[in-house]
């Protein structure tokens, strides 16, 4: 790769250039932060004014990250809270506490920091990828302060000034202006793009030869598998409706739509809460016995329906399915804290709800986001509290003694509840449309494959994961009814050493549109591709290769577009920090097989 700028070096280039230029400087001479927020006018009342080098959207991972990498290279930062934000940390502070990655050694720099120093914080013992979310929050506020970053929280942005294809200003719904020469926005909803007028998309392409696995999958559920293609029907035999004389369906299915497998649409993702809950007496919580707002019992019919399925085909409640490993997916992270995650029929993920979520007003999106909340309570209610038959009693009680835990999340927006979720898990919404399309081909087997791009600034490590967009009545192919959860995929990604390569152009706009600012999270790829890409150590290693493009396009009186960045010099202070932006090295290759047969003698 070359000569690797050391961090010095670049830190006493940045210096030089600020002076020349007048730069606000992160760091005073004496080491301590310098205060970045210095209004250039008379701020009007309830107002709060912040100018800066590099202006952040966004307190999730990605955007903390971002403004913590401009800020310790010398540029000015200031944190802008996304709507709803109280606190950073994004999905890691609201419960996202099980590491989604395969390779922990794809991640480096800022990312693997901070995996690091949160399982180390509160964890399970010798678990890298698992931590407690309360520590989650505090390690994110460190990060900030010692960067000399302020955060700023608001209820989302409202308007964009962008003039000259630049953005010169946002203006938030709570009154908070920043003014900045570049912008990151690492919301988890793309607001701040989409407002400036930069294009974008929602839903699936088209499937094609990039992407086999995009568009609407019909009955197809794309399983991981070895040996097979992953190709088949997975149709649950459920009966759908209500009664088969009148067609009409139960709750939460809706019918098939007249399209081809393979079809654009604009589905996305299933959102759910990643909550945090404990089946230990001293820890828990109790959900209440009463049932949430809007609660019909007729909207879990599915799920009862689910449960008598199971029970004529001879499987018994404790024996062959329990509510912890077969209705959710719950991962220990700290001693009797888990993380609870989708898994099965008809579970957290509120199937449908979400399609408006993506480009709705504010105010829409809070009925949106209460009615995330309202199912799953309702879900829990339903098996705790309701008297259907088809409940096995063994599962009622197990449902009743889990519950939420004591003393996490109680820094709450004010419309929650302590101990609950703060953050919906927003998967997937808006995406960047620059021409780009990152594709599924892009991310998958890379094996001796170049990438169609040189400016490799992070690597992804998880599988193509996409979650349910739909669930549809179908017929199988003796024509009769069942049920699909339909556009859930699980396919192989970076070849055999797990690593897909992601560029710079990722994250930026065309040029003609907007030439100051940054994307890390709503990334230009496919939906296809987009399912890898969106876990939070990758978008963190895209935080950091955006805070570190922004302190390099700042370090000049001139504005330097940021699509002219050098992505070479990029690239080596990425490396420089411990980045990864390549496959397995030789080097890494001998550790591994040295770590194997260590392994293997200690037995």
């Amino acid at each position: 790769m070359g000569a690797v700028m050391d961090r010095r070096a670049f830190l006493a280039t940045m210096a030089g250039a600020a002076g020349a230029a007048g730069l606000v400087s992160c760091h005073q001479a004496s080491g301590k932060p310098a205060a970045l927020i210095h209004p250039r006018r008379t701020a009007l009342a309830g107002e709060a004014w912040a100018d800066a080098d590099v202006v952040v959207y966004g307190a999730t991972p990605a955007g903390v990250i971002a403004a913590v990498s401009a800020a310790n290279l010398g540029a000015s930062a200031v944190l802008i809270g996304g709507w709803r934000e109280i606190q950073p940390g994004g999905m890691l502070a609201g419960g996202l506490s099980w590491t989604d990655i395969r390779d922990i050694d794809a991640v480096g720099g800022y990312a693997r920091t901070t995996m690091a120093a949160l399982a180390a914080a509160g964890g399970m013992p010798g678990n890298r990828y698992a931590f407690d979310p309360a520590v989650a929050a505090p390690y994110f506020r460190d990060l900030l302060d010692a960067a000399g970053v302020p955060a700023l929280w608001s209820d989302g942005v409202e308007t964009v000034d962008r003039t000259d294809r630049a953005i010169r200003e946002i203006i938030t719904r709570s009154g908070v202006r920043a003014h900045g020469r570049i912008f990151i926005d690492a919301s988890y909803e793309g607001d701040l793009m989409a407002r400036a007028g930069i294009s974008t998309r929602v839903g699936r392409e088209a499937a094609d030869r990039a992407n086999p696995y995009n568009g609407y999958r019909g009955s197809r559920y794309e399983l991981l598998t070895r040996t097979d293609p992953p190709q088949k029907d997975n149709i649950l035999p459920i009966d759908p409706f209500f009664d088969q004389p009148s067609g009409r369906l139960i709750a939460g299915v809706d019918p098939a739509p007249n399209r081809p497998v393979g079809a654009a649409d604009d589905g996305v993702q299933a959102y759910c809460f990643r909550l945090t809950m404990t089946d230990r007496p001293e820890l828990r919580l109790d959900l209440p016995a009463t049932a949430p707002d809007g609660y019909r019992e007729a909207d879990y019919e599915l799920l009862f329906r689910d449960f008598d399925r199971r029970r004529r085909a001879g499987q018994v409640y404790g024996r062959d399915w329990h509510f912890a490993r077969d209705l959710v997916k719950a991962d220990e992270v700290a001693p009797g804290i888990y993380d609870i995650n989708n898994r099965g029929t008809m579970s957290l993920d509120a199937v449908g709800l979400n399609r408006a979520y993506p480009a709705a007003d504010y105010d829409a999106r809070e009925r949106i986001w209460k009615a995330h909340e309202n199912y799953i309570r309702g879900w829990f209610h339903a098996m705790a509290h309701s008297r259907d038959p088809r409940i096995p009693a063994g599962l009622q009680r197990d449902v009743r003694n889990w519950g939420l835990v004591r003393g996490r999340h109680t820094d709450c927006h004010p419309a929650d509840t302590p101990g609950w979720s703060p953050q919906l898990y927003v998967r997937e919404a808006r995406r960047l449309d620059n021409g780009l399309a990152w594709s599924g081909r892009d991310v998958s087997d890379i094996d001796g494959v170049p990438p169609r791009l040189p400016s490799i600034v992070a690597m992804a490590s998880y599988w193509q994961d996409s979650h349910a967009a739909s669930r549809i009545a179908v017929r199988d192919e003796r024509g009769q009814w069942g049920i699909v959860n339909e556009g859930h995929f699980m396919l192989p990604a970076g070849g055999k050493y797990q690593r897909s390569p992601l560029p710079f152009e990722l994250m930026v706009p065309h040029r003609d549109q907007c030439t100051n600012l940054m994307v890390p999270f709503c990334v230009a790829a496919t939906h296809q591709a987009f399912s890898t890409i969106r876990m939070e150590p990758t978008s963190m290693a895209l935080g950091e290769a955006a805070g570190t493009a922004a302190a390099l396009a700042v370090i000049n009186r001139d504005r330097v577009d940021i699509q002219d960045v050098d992505t070479y010099r990029l690239q080596q202070m990425i490396v420089a920090n411990g980045g990864v932006i390549q496959g397995v090295t030789n080097w890494e290759l001998l550790q591994r097989k040295l770590k194997h047969r260590l392994d293997r003698l200690r037995g």
